[in-house]
């Protein structure tokens, strides 16, 4: 197989092949049993372990011809044929149910945007100050199960490490920030984890965003993703050679995730809210494909049912009170979900007259935020390293199983969670 340019400066080159031969050394190398091993042996036979998300990153965009290098590592490594995301499938209800492996309505992150009476907060993605706040977020991320236990951690970019969680923090973090180059984000996970000092860590999480970006702008099929998704093979192809130049590759599992897919909208199916209720009388909460109102009491019940009725005539939503949001869901049964949750139907977007009107270019590209339960809302899910069966595949599982992979992973004891190991039976050796 030919070599290939790795990053867009074309700096860096590292053959799939190349990889595949590492790949044959780590499944031959000899393991010894965890019985057999003193603390201090145990400490210093550990794999480390890196997290990747690459939001957006829809499971089907692995068979693409654009990703042939993750094609290879996949084959190599384990995949699922699907990551279904907890609902709203949305990018900070994902990310930290991965991290904590709790659903939304037992973590308290249940929107990228939401309220809490008790608190007399709003918070949302850009709100710096609400985002730190520890008080939003419910559970025990995997980087404090791993301090806890002595296992050093480092995360570049993840939902809620940026709060001192449970009054603790990883040995290493940073506050998101969007300007840092691809590259230099995982040359400092990389550091983390191969620094031979009081501060390196086995486990790092880090985090992209260009793919969710431009499956936004232009939408799932479109050139300009289709070369987001050429720089994310590049980067895993980059991440690998550096991987093995630094020693790391036989000590390390790479676990890849996704937060959800992406489905393509239009213009031609746009539904106003303000055709059917008065939304001067409710507070919109979070925005579609996944609408959640709070409306005032004298009308809410009058909002509910001008809403059905339209559902009932063939408007391309479901409507639901609180209380009646699906259990599968796993999202009513917190303090704060709103009163009304009105779904889009796949590929619909849910707006206001005064929005549509104002912007002749929407709704275009891509959306995410519907039904889990649709293929396009599943992510991508893969991981290759010494613990991992080569070749190994596994039906589409939730988010929230991969809490108890990565505490499996770690050598490390899980914090109560919703997850089961028993969901990676296959991938793991015995």
């Amino acid at each position: 197989m030919r070599d290939r340019p790795i990053y867009e400066s074309g700096e860096y080159i590292f053959s799939v092949g190349m990889y595949l031969l590492i790949s044959l050394l780590l499944v031959n190398c000899s393991t010894q049993s965890s019985g057999d091993l003193s603390t201090q042996e145990l400490v210093e036979a550990r794999s480390k372990v890196l997290l990747i998300s690459f939001d957006g990153f829809r499971a089907d965009y692995l068979s693409s011809e654009q990703s042939p290098f993750l094609q290879e590592l996949s084959r190599n490594g384990a995949r699922s044929e699907g990551l279904i995301p907890v609902f709203p499938s949305k990018t900070f209800p994902n990310h930290y149910a991965i991290a904590v492996g709790l659903y939304p309505e037992n973590n308290g992150i249940i929107g990228n945007s939401m309220v809490d009476s008790v608190m007399g907060k709003s918070y949302s993605l850009g709100d710096r100050e609400q985002v730190e706040n520890p008080n939003w977020y419910q559970g025990e991320p995997i980087w404090n199960t791993a301090e806890k236990q002595g296992v050093r951690a480092g995360t570049m970019f993840w939902v809620g490490s940026e709060a001192p969680i449970q009054d603790i923090r990883p040995t290493h973090w940073k506050s998101y920030d969007g300007t840092v180059p691809d590259s230099a984000r995982i040359d400092t996970v990389l550091a983390w984890l191969g620094s031979d000092s009081s501060s390196e860590v086995d486990f790092a999480t880090v985090y992209f965003s260009f793919l969710d970006s431009q499956g936004h702008r232009y939408g799932t099929d479109a050139p300009q993703t289709k070369k987001a998704l050429q720089r994310v093979d590049a980067l895993m192809s980059y991440l690998m050679q550096q991987l093995a130049s630094k020693g790391l590759d036989q000590e390390t599992n790479i676990v890849l995730v996704s937060d959800h897919g992406m489905h393509n909208v239009s213009r031609e199916r746009v539904v106003t809210l303000d055709s059917f209720i008065d939304i001067d009388r409710v507070r919109w909460i979070s925005g579609s494909p996944s609408v959640t109102l709070n409306i005032e009491p004298s009308y809410r019940m009058q909002a509910y049912q001008e809403l059905r009725k339209a559902q009932e005539n063939g408007a391309p939503f479901n409507v639901y009170l609180k209380q009646d949001i699906p259990e599968r869901f796993r999202y009513k049964n917190h303090d704060r979900t709103p009163d009304l949750l009105l779904l889009a139907n796949l590929g619909y977007t849910i707006t206001t007259t005064d929005r549509l009107d104002s912007r002749p270019n929407f709704q275009s590209g891509g959306a995410h935020g519907y039904d889990p339960t649709h293929p396009e809302m599943h992510a991508v899910f893969m991981a290759i390293g010494p613990d991992i069966v080569p070749g190994s595949t596994l039906p589409p599982f939730e988010v929230v199983h991969v809490y108890e992979l990565l505490a499996h992973l770690l050598g490390i004891a899980p914090a109560p969670n919703d997850g089961s190991l028993e969901t990676f039976e296959g991938i793991l050796y015995d």
